[in-house]
């Protein structure tokens, strides 16, 4: 995928359809800047570390909010859809 590329050394939650969700997004304090959103198909929230990826991807609840993936220097880590 594009992300090991593009992020091979950076921690980021990558948030998918985000321009349908950014309420919900917004409620989880995450910062959206609306005009280079405009019709994005994806969103790279950067995080300091793994630990806060996964914490961020977690509580984004799959039920009424996107898809979310965790990727930390460029390697797949989890979604929010997994147990």
């Amino acid at each position: 995928m594009w992300v090991d590329v593009y992020f091979a050394t950076e921690n980021i939650v990558v948030v998918y359809d985000p321009v349908n969700h950014i309420k919900y997004l917004r409620s989880l304090n995450i910062e959206l800047d609306e005009i280079n959103l405009y019709e994005g198909k994806i969103l790279a929230v950067h995080v300091v570390d793994a630990e806060d990826a996964i914490s961020l991807c977690k509580n984004i609840d799959i039920a009424c909010g996107p898809y979310a993936e965790v990727w930390a220097m460029g390697k797949y880590i989890s979604d929010n859809i997994e147990k």
